[in-house]
Formats: structure tokens, C-alpha cells, sequence
């Protein structure tokens, strides 16, 4: 065993383990700053710097139509969409979320415009503590016709 380990050791670059951790590292940076992942999730960097963990955010869905506006509500059944939206709400998983609210709650009737998903996460004063909603990230889609 320890003749494999050398010998595949000798065979790497010595370096290649440090790129890919910055490279790991720069990737989780970007995907909190650009995307909005929590701090929590994937490689864990700050997250005991934050209470923005995934069980502190949750999403709202709005539908709309000639200036009618509802909110839906998300079932439990949904919960592992809602989990991984509210997680990393890229457009991508919010869309999907969309599609799959709109699909339970009309099935083929068109009765809206649009829908909105929206994922807060909870916030606290640093003078009172008292909680309060920090918007996230904020998506309108079109609703498809069947």
C-alpha cells in the first residue's frame, strides 16, 4: 500500500492538491457572492460566520393576472425542491419549482399570467436580535400555455 501511495505520489504534480483546493475554495466564494448559496452548504466556508443556513430561508409563490396578484401555497410534497431552491436558488431551480407549482395547483388550465418565487432568508438586528426577512432572490416566469 505504502509503495502505491509513493508511487502515485511520485507520478502527480506535488501542487496539483493545493490548485484544486483553491479552485474548490474560489468556486464556494462565487457560488455565495454570485449565486446566493448559503454559507452552510457545499464546502462550508463561513458558515459559522453566518445564520444564513438553509433552514432559515424559505421561499413565497406568487401567481398573477391582470393585476390580480395570490400567493400559492407550496406543499410538503414539494419539500425537496423547495429544499435545494431555497439552498442555491439559481433561475434554473426556481423555473423547475415554477413549473412543478403551477402543474399541481392548475394542471392544464391557464388561469395566470405569471408566477413569482421569491426565497427569504431570516435576518437578525445585531442591536435588538430581533428577526427580520432579507430578500434573497426574486424570479418571475411566464406561465407556459398547455
Amino acid at each position: 500500500m505504502i509503495a502505491l501511495v509513493k508511487r502515485l505520489a511520485g507520478s502527480a504534480p506535488f501542487w496539483l492538491p493545493a490548485l484544486l483546493l483553491v479552485a474548490v475554495g474560489a468556486n464556494q466564494l462565487r457560488l455565495t457572492r454570485v449565486e446566493n448559496l448559503s454559507p452552510w452548504s457545499g464546502g462550508g466556508f463561513g458558515m459559522f460566520s453566518t445564520t444564513d443556513a438553509p433552514g432559515n430561508r424559505h421561499l413565497h409563490a406568487f401567481v398573477q393576472n391582470e393585476g390580480i396578484r395570490r400567493e400559492i401555497a407550496v406543499t410538503t410534497d414539494l419539500q425537496r425542491q423547495v429544499r435545494r431552491a431555497t439552498t442555491l436558488p439559481t433561475r434554473t431551480r426556481l423555473r423547475a419549482l415554477a413549473d412543478e407549482l403551477m402543474l399541481r395547483e392548475y394542471g392544464n388550465r391557464v388561469a395566470w399570467d405569471e408566477i413569482e418565487i421569491q426565497v427569504w432568508a431570516v435576518e437578525y438586528d445585531p442591536a435588538t436580535l430581533a428577526p427580520g426577512g432579507d430578500l434573497v432572490r426574486k424570479e418571475k416566469f411566464a406561465v407556459a400555455t398547455p
